[in-house]
């Protein structure tokens, strides 16, 4: 099953393809057309030679040097007085014109007839020579070559440019969607968050409630957030935080959702990591992380967030025991718009890639070899 954007890129590679073969065939006729006219060129300035030759040395116009010339040249050469010529050739030589056209004839034939003198004409006949194109030849190679390199190239920027517009107006539609969905869910929802702090629990069973319903409207806040940063990518606003808590803290509130997955969750994570980021920005790309493996793993498995220091940047990983990329996965997986999950937008990881480097930092996705997946953030850290 093919993304939107595979569909296209397809279509436009199918495209340049057809074009290729297209204008490949086209040059091919083009070559073969200036060989045509070389080749013609090239026998009316030899047939014209010959002719001078026989008249400046006013050799006696007979069969026998005609027979010679054809014999030293590769060439059929016959001599016409009047209507009359010599040796068996085709009749429609005996009126045509004396006036250095190729004539074509039957069985492949062409020929061409030059004025000696007043009374006779001297024809030349050949077989038409044929395409010698061939990529074997170096020149000919090199032609289609060039042509084939500077094709990729154009096509490439075709396509890019193409994958660009076609992105840049799904988020220009993307944009008026979010913005209209964010106004009609953020009222009702802040009103659900308001009542929820009103609100006095009576028991332990009530608070509980209260902070799930907290949490649940934190979450689809997220999401209103996520879409639009998509309409709208501002950059970070940052600060000093510690990366670990907010970790941490993303955990704590996916905790219900993992426990009614089956998904077990395990964190190993220094007490504190202090870098320069936007808590907002970062929580969000955790819990989308988080979100994606505990989706990847329907029958349940466990989760893990790690961490260490290494060369000025903190690493986290997140691993989940489900299926792991596939190798398209692991190629598009942070394409805006590619997915693999029924009814999935293909937003989460291209969010949190897009995040990850406005911190300054960079994700790999990538296979444990025992199985399932694995993330690997760095972003650099500051001292406490």
């Amino acid at each position: 099953m093919f993304a939107p954007s595979d569909k296209l890129r397809l279509n436009l590679v199918l495209g340049f393809l057809a074009f290729v073969m297209l204008g490949s065939l086209l040059l091919l006729a083009w070559l073969q057309y200036r060989e045509e006219l070389e080749s013609r060129r090239l026998f009316a300035a030899f047939a014209k030679s010959q002719a001078d030759f026989v008249r400046e040395m006013h050799l006696p116009r007979s069969p026998k040097l005609a027979s010679d010339l054809a014999r030293l040249s590769g060439v059929g050469v016959h001599f016409r007085q009047g209507n009359r010529i010599d040796g068996a050739i085709v009749q429609i030589l005996s009126d045509a014109p004396a006036d250095g056209q190729l004539i074509s004839l039957p069985k492949g034939r062409e020929a061409l007839i030059l004025r000696l003198d007043e009374k006779e004409d001297i024809i030349f006949v050949r077989r038409h020579p044929g395409s010698s194109l061939s990529l074997d030849d170096p020149a000919t190679r090199n032609v289609f070559l060039a042509f084939w390199v500077v094709s990729g190239f154009v096509g490439w920027l075709l396509v890019r440019e193409r994958l660009k517009r076609a992105q840049s107006e799904r988020l220009a539609m993307l944009g008026r969607v979010a913005t209209s969905l964010a106004h009609d869910i953020k009222n009702p929802l802040a009103s659900i968050q308001l009542h929820a702090q009103l609100m006095t629990p009576q028991n332990e069973e009530d608070a509980q409630a209260i902070r799930l319903i907290e949490n649940e409207s934190e979450v689809i806040a997220g999401l209103v957030n996520q879409w639009l940063h998509l309409a709208n990518p501002l950059p970070p606003r940052l600060v000093k935080l510690d990366l670990a808590a907010c970790i941490r803290t993303v955990a704590g509130n996916l905790e219900a959702q993992a426990r009614h997955a089956g998904v077990e969750v395990g964190i190993d994570l220094p007490d504190s990591v202090w870098i320069m980021g936007d808590s907002q920005r970062l929580a969000q790309a955790v819990r989308n992380l988080m979100v994606n493996a505990i989706q990847a793993m329907p029958r349940g498995g466990r989760l893990g967030l790690s961490g260490r220091f290494a060369d000025g940047f903190f690493e986290l990983r997140c691993t989940d025991s489900g299926a792991g990329f596939s190798e398209q996965a692991l190629a598009q997986g942070t394409e805006l718009f590619f997915t693999e999950k029924e009814g999935g937008m293909g937003v989460g990881l291209n969010i949190v890639s897009t995040i990850i480097s406005a911190h300054g930092g960079s994700m790999n996705l990538q296979n444990d070899p025992k199985g399932g997946a694995v993330v690997t953030v760095l972003l650099p850290f500051i001292s406490a």
